[in-house]
């Protein structure tokens, strides 16, 4: 193909913008992120060949009602080449060569073109410290732009001249200005000065006190509640050499959602302010802390809201996760008390974290609450006053069989929680002399003492009459013996039962296929739900003696659908209907026997 056949593309700068404003970047106010990072980067060029005090200096003046604001930095300055190359070529960087990964933050190109968001155009006027001549370079949201010489900036350096758009003015306001530097500048190690006609303020011009070697905890922990609003229980460090990563890792002091928002940090690419979000960068059991971190290497996404999630994140992030494991064993040698702390708030994490660690699995399991029958306990006091620790990792059985279970001597994990039943696994194999033992509602069921039937006519009676009244339900009726005594009745189902019962119940539906379902439906009797009655229960009791029909029926539908309510099963809109009117009839006829001894 000849040359003659090859066209350059063209870019539709206002369409470029609107890109920016719309897609790229997730509000205006980032112009003043983009200037930053740009002044930063000349310095930082600057004092590869130079050696000098880098600073930034903002101007705000007024021009009738029209603000103008200047961004001053004394950093390596363009030359023409330089301007014509940098500045009217979208998404060519000065950041390019063997420093770019190591000392620059921005390398897209594309950051100045931030700056027709909120203004019709941009002067730029710099004197480059290799060709020591002034350029002013003015760039218009049309596309076009101008070049020729200035001699208005007399020092090393460039100067952004920036006159707002009319719907923007209210970001060029003295507060605004300041609040932004300091959103995104705050540690940056440069000196940063603000001029305007109310005076001279140095708005950054210190170590941030979480990167300082020398902060205090006590200061730590005041800045933590300064920026986050918080009173944290305590703070670690976060290092890691991948990534070259300084920061401070709070811990909250309440409990918070697992899967908390991952967007309520402070992330810094070389000390300016990225994102709040460390998804992927730190494990996501890592909720219960708030942190600050300074990343030097990790690379942002084009918009620099972000990093990219890729490999060198991985590896940085499991050097992270080894300060969180380093200084909990830490606390175990130095400071017990907050360590208890901690693990009664967020014993969950905690959890997590030696899911993945046999040695701290070893080192705190004894201190680790979980959730039983008999309360909360520590798993110390599980493990002394069990020879076998039952669990369930099932919420609806824990609710079930609860009670019962406490009777009958037994202690019951509810393993239904987020890395628990897994944290029970990895114990079996670790701690491999604890015995653990899983337990259904069926299994309970087993262990209820047997009732002579035959020997008592009531209990024939009752049984024959209470599994006629439930088959409709795809339930059948025992009569067993067992404790507490105050529980009337237990509605007993495994897995394969409720869908026997939800199979039943679509086949007696107008479903279409309910002929076909009726095939997946095991023989009655062979795997069906069981309502079993309580023998001494002193409701029961006086139910064997019912004769009347009416109540009997009434009774037996209260009980059955109370039973699947308290075992935590759902309720079907028939079960739901069969004890509305049950209780209905009941309380009517109660008004009525009541009425009548009151001779109405």
């Amino acid at each position: 193909m000849s040359d003659t056949n090859k066209y350059l593309f063209q870019v539709n700068l206002k369409g470029m913008i609107e890109l920016l404003s719309e897609h790229i970047y997730s509000s205006p106010n980032v112009f003043i992120r983009e200037l930053l990072q740009n002044g930063v980067d000349a310095i930082t060029a600057r004092k590869g060949i130079d050696e000098f005090e880098g600073k930034i200096t903002l101007y705000l003046t007024h021009d009738e009602d029209t603000p103008k604001f200047i961004f001053e930095d004394n950093g390596i300055g363009l030359t023409e080449e330089g301007v014509h190359q940098f500045l009217s070529v979208i998404g060519q960087s000065s950041k390019r060569g063997e420093l770019e990964e190591k000392d620059y933050i921005g390398k897209f190109g594309i950051g100045m073109l931030s700056c027709l968001v909120v203004s019709n155009e941009i002067i730029v006027e710099t004197r480059s410290l290799l060709k020591n001549k002034g350029i002013r370079w003015i760039g218009k949201a049309d596309g076009t732009y101008v070049v020729e010489p200035s001699e208005d900036i007399k020092e090393i350096g460039t100067r952004v001249i920036l006159t707002p758009k009319k719907e923007w003015k209210s970001l060029f306001k003295e507060e605004e200005i300041k609040k932004n530097i300091l959103y995104f500048g705050d540690a940056l190690p440069i000196k940063i000065n603000f001029v305007s006609e109310k005076g001279n303020d140095v708005l950054v011009d210190k170590e941030p006190v979480w990167l300082s070697s020398e902060a205090s905890k006590e200061d730590i922990l005041q800045y933590g509640k300064k920026i986050f609003g918080i009173n944290f229980l305590d703070s670690f460090k976060l290092e890691s050499q991948v990534g070259e990563i300084k920061g401070i890792a709070y811990i909250m002091p309440h409990k918070v959602q697992f899967l908390g928002n991952t967007k309520q940090n402070k992330v810094y690419l070389k000390r300016m302010f990225l994102c709040e979000d460390v998804k992927g960068l730190l494990p996501d059991w890592s909720t219960f802390v708030r942190c600050i971190i300074n990343t030097n290497t990790l690379r942002p996404t084009a918009s620099r809201e972000a990093l990219m999630n890729n490999e060198l994140m991985a590896k940085a992030k499991n050097e992270l996760t080894f300060c969180f494991k380093d200084y909990l064993k830490y606390l175990a040698v130095t400071d017990t008390h907050i360590l208890s702390q901690i693990i009664k708030i967020h014993h969950l994490y905690i959890k997590a974290l030696a899911l993945e660690d046999s040695d701290l699995l070893k080192m705190f399991i004894d201190y680790i609450p979980f959730e039983t029958n008999k309360g909360d306990m520590t798993f110390l006091s599980l493990r002394t006053y069990n020879e076998i620790i039952y669990y369930t990792p099932y919420l609806d059985d824990f609710r079930q069989i609860r009670r019962i279970a406490g009777s009958q001597g037994k202690t019951i994990i509810n393993s239904a929680y987020s890395f628990e039943t897994d944290l029970i696994e990895k114990i079996k194999v670790t701690i491999p002399e604890i015995i653990f033992k899983k337990i259904t509602p069926q299994d309970i069921l087993d262990n209820f003492e047997d009732v002579k039937i035959a020997e008592n006519q009531n209990y024939i009676r009752f049984e024959k009459k209470a599994n006629q009244l439930l088959r409709s339900f795809y339930c059948k009726v025992q009569i067993k013996e067992f404790h507490p005594v105050d529980t009337p009745a237990i509605y007993v189902a495994n897995d394969q039962a409720i869908n026997n019962k939800n199979i039943q119940n679509l086949s007696n539906s107008a479903n279409p296929f309910s002929s076909t379902l009726q095939n997946f439906v095991k023989k009655e009797n062979e795997n069906m739900p069981t309502l079993c009655f309580n023998k001494d229960n002193e409701i029961v009791q006086k139910l064997f003696q019912v004769e009347d029909s009416f109540m009997f029926e009434a009774i037996v539908h209260i009980m059955y659908v109370q039973a699947l309510m308290l075992g935590g099963y759902p309720v079907n809109k028939k079960e739901m209907e069969v004890f509305n009117n049950a209780l209905y009839q009941l309380i009517i006829l109660g008004m009525s026997d009541f009425m009548e001894k009151l001779d109405f």
